[in-house]
């Protein structure tokens, strides 16, 4: 199975080096699949969706279900992503999605968006995790002066159709609630919206779905998936699994070739984070950064970022192509000029932290949840940056949809339904990315 992306990004038994990990000492260390076992449903992936779906499927419908994951749990975007619980899940715009599906179904598209942030954040309360939720809604930063019209107009549609709680705030205003700086021309937020640990947030939904006598396999990366007498059989290196029904939950981490009907759909964008050390009092005023909530910003190749509850500064954007450690290094002090370039009063803070993991894009530029045609294998995959608040409850119904195996039981947005087009020369895939990253960095430095 050959990958999009240097080797070093696919190290499966290596821990990801991250702030996340070193403020969250919890470790699950579970066992990995070493003989030949049988299931009803085998979920690949132990990630917010694959997690979310196996317990739904034992609470909700008493199944037989085991999860394996090749890395430890949550290895991929759901232990190393920004904690953002934001939306909408997708790329594309809804004045596009309106007429491409309408306005009514833009509109069931955008409440299911809001149902999947309500729905982390109840998992949350119900599952009793701690995992340093802070802010209480979101922001997006004007970067430059020309784009504040462009996010006013965003926020009375996000007000006027979709019904989501907004405010809009000037420059000034945004001066003093949320931070200064060179790219800040006002903002406006939106609710829901918090942000979260996400490592703690995995393994606590990890915990509670062992407490549900889950059966999960770490390290257990499956090879190959074969068909005899009705069953599938998932090969690993040191066991199998035979199974009913297969939900392949690994979105930006999908293996190309384990599955033809999925192969050539999904592309795989890296996603880069550097953390600042702790900043003191003074340093923070120099620029008023107040807010705990997580901002993103109106660029084309957009920066969030984030005050995290020590006082660090989070700084997230795109760029990376290669996914080695050496770019990934590189992208790093990229990403220090571009963070200083911004809050040019932190000009001596260093940076402690970086690190980086996948995104999953697709030609739909929206989530694709559904079955296999004639088989029973199901995914949910696609989430554009926003699984902490889509892909929990993208697992949720899955659950129903392997549970029913007819998608016509599952009433959401049909946006959400069925697999993206195949790209055209599917191993030119990056290469279009990286067209795409050329064309919108020229448009990002025009401010168009």
């Amino acid at each position: 199975m050959k990958n999009l992306y240097h080797s070093d990004i696919y190290k499966f038994d290596t821990s990801v080096s991250s702030y996340w990990e070193d403020t969250s000492s919890e470790n699950l260390n579970l066992e990995k699949l070493t003989k030949d076992i049988n299931s009803e449903v085998v979920v690949i992936g132990g990630g917010y969706t694959g997690l979310l779906c196996a317990i739904n499927l034992i609470e909700n419908h008493n199944l037989d279900v085991i999860l394996v994951e090749a890395g430890k749990i949550g290895w991929g975007a759901s232990s190393r992503n920004a904690g953002f619980n934001c939306l909408p899940p997708s790329k594309m715009s809804f004045k596009k999605m309106q007429s491409i599906y309408g306005v009514e179904e833009t509109k069931k598209f955008f409440r299911n968006s809001v149902e999947g942030s309500n729905h982390t954040k109840d998992i949350i309360q119900e599952y009793n995790i701690d995992c340093d939720v802070t802010g209480e809604n979101n922001y997006v930063v004007a970067h430059h002066k020309n784009k504040f019209e462009q996010i006013k107009e965003q926020a009375e549609v996000y007000k006027s159709e979709f019904d989501i709680e907004t405010k809009i705030y000037s420059k000034e205003e945004f001066d003093e609630i949320g931070h200064q700086g060179t790219e800040q021309y006002g903002a406006f937020s939106y609710k829901p919206g918090f942000a979260i640990n996400p490592l703690k947030f995995v393994n606590g939904i990890a915990k509670y779905a062992l407490s549900k006598k889950l059966k999960i396999f770490e390290h257990t990366k499956v090879d190959q998936i074969n068909k005899e007498n009705g069953y599938y059989i998932l090969k690993t290196k040191e066991g199998s699994i035979r199974s009913k029904k297969i939900v392949v939950a690994t979105n930006g981490f999908y293996q190309e070739g384990l599955i033809p009907q999925m192969d050539g759909r999904i592309l795989p964008v890296i996603s880069n984070v550097i953390v600042t050390r702790k900043l003191n009092e003074d340093e923070l005023n120099a620029h008023n950064f107040k807010t705990f909530s997580p901002i993103a910003n109106t660029k084309n190749l957009l920066y969030y970022y984030r005050k995290l509850p020590d006082n660090r500064i989070l700084f997230g954007t795109r760029g990376d192509l290669t996914g080695s450690d050496q770019s990934n290094l590189a992208m790093s002090k990229k990403m220090e000029k571009f963070l200083k370039d911004i809050f040019p009063q932190w000009s001596n803070v260093t940076i402690d932290y970086n690190w980086r993991g996948l995104i999953a894009l697709s030609q739909k530029l929206t989530p694709s949840v559904g079955k296999i045609s004639n088989e029973e294998i199901y995914y949910g995959f696609g989430y554009n940056g926003v699984g902490v608040s889509a892909a929990p409850w993208t697992g949720k119904q899955l659950s129903k949809l392997v549970f029913s195996s007819n998608s016509k039981d599952l009433d959401i947005s049909k946006i959400y339904k069925g697999l993206p087009k195949k790209f055209i020369f599917p191993q030119l895939r990056t290469f279009y990315f990286r067209l795409a990253v050329w064309f919108y960095a020229i448009k990002d430095k025009l401010n168009i």
